[in-house]
């Protein structure tokens, strides 16, 4: 079984309801403070947008994989398009490992080893396993071993923490994500230390479970406070309390915290190990449409195993395809322990009516072939073309 055709689909459609929590609380970080806010503006997408990737065989089987493109979704097709298609095309989906490092050696010699590049190439490796479990008619975690568990523990994502005024309203969008199900939340922090604190603690009320992102908006003597503060009031992890690049300072407040330090932007195993070997997470997040792929993700899980770290897929945004590939890994991670999922109106998840939907704080493993979702051709074109 040979690949013969790979396309990239990009997607840009507009949110149904509100703006993505992650742009509501990061993207528009402005005021004075430290670090400045030139360090703290990500940048975001007024539309909900991601990559999908279709692979074809010679005997007709389709495979579909996400890459993650949250902003410019058009550079990411055209890497798939340009660079990975060439390298993809002709190979069997009985050689995925060996593919993936062709596609991942291709741009070593320009130092392209996270970022656009290992993002597209994840969605071209998602779309070669669920290709590949397709032609042998097995769920995607059988081919990876076996899946661990059948039911699969999540947190609802998308709760941005609240200036003192608007307490009262977090604490209503915490009461109603409880009524409707909800067993865990994760927040995201970094807008001050004393506001992050104060709405932490307002949530803590409602939910027993509770994790916050700062998404490296602090330094380490701001991380070192709130982490301490977060501890206090019982915070299950504490997630990229400062920028990556500070590796030495992960290591610093691994040591000094009693809190969980947890990860999602670790694009593949050797940046993983890094951390690792300063002792400087306990739970790392890898991201499938971002980390490279399945492969890239196992990899990174088996590699923090080895640590006695927790490997858990990092979700946040994108489509059905994102949501699947995630869940037949955290079926097929041994050491897992909650994975996350977006609780936004998403207009992606129209691309798998069948995708399984979180009920109480669990999603069911899928035992369909390849990644246990059926995928609608004619809505992705009909997104594809808004």
């Amino acid at each position: 079984m040979k690949v013969t055709n790979v396309e990239a689909i990009p997607l840009r459609v507009p949110p149904l309801g509100e703006k993505y929590w992650g742009a509501r609380t990061w993207g528009d970080t402005t005021g004075p403070g430290y670090p400045p806010p030139a360090r703290r503006r990500y940048a975001y997408s007024e539309t909900i947008d991601a990559v999908l990737v279709r692979i074809e065989t010679d005997n007709g089987i389709v495979g579909w994989g996400e890459c993650k493109a949250p902003v410019a979704a058009d550079a990411t097709a055209a890497i798939v398009t340009e660079l990975l298609a060439p390298i993809v095309t002709g190979t069997g989906l009985d050689e995925i490992a060996v593919t993936w490092e062709r596609m991942y050696a291709a741009m070593r010699v320009r130092g392209h080893d996270s970022g656009f590049w290992v993002e597209a190439l994840s969605g071209v490796d998602i779309a070669l396993w669920d290709a590949w479990g397709r032609a042998l008619d097995q769920p995607v975690h059988a081919l990876l071993g076996g899946a661990f568990r059948d039911t699969v523990p999540v947190y609802a994502s998308g709760l941005p923490a609240a200036a003192t005024a608007g307490l009262a309203d977090l604490r209503e969008r915490a009461v109603a994500l409880r009524e409707a199900g909800w067993t865990a939340v994760k927040m995201a922090i970094g807008v001050s230390p004393d506001a992050d604190l104060a709405s932490c603690a307002v949530v803590r009320e409602v939910f027993e479970t509770v994790y916050a992102d700062a998404a490296g908006q602090y330094d380490v003597r701001q991380a070192l406070a709130v982490g301490r503060g977060l501890a206090e009031c019982g915070i299950g992890f504490f997630e990229m309390p400062i920028p990556p690049e500070n590796i030495d300072g992960y290591r610093d407040l691994a040591t000094r915290l009693d809190i969980p330090l947890a990860l999602d932007s670790l694009a593949t195993a050797h940046r993983t190990l890094d951390f690792l070997r300063v002792g400087g997470l306990h739970i790392v997040q890898p991201d499938v449409c971002r980390a490279g792929g399945i492969t890239g993700v196992m990899r990174i899980a088996a590699l923090a195993d080895a640590f006695g770290a927790i490997a858990t897929p990092h979700v946040s945004i994108g489509s059905a395809v994102h949501f699947a590939a995630s869940l037949t890994c955290a079926a097929a991670i041994p050491n897992f322990e909650v994975m996350e999922h977006w609780i936004g109106d998403n207009p992606l998840a129209a691309v798998a009516p069948d995708l399984d939907v979180p009920q109480r704080g669990l999603r069911h493993v899928q035992h369909r072939p390849g990644i246990g979702i059926t995928v609608d051709e004619q809505v992705i074109r009909r997104l594809a073309a808004m």
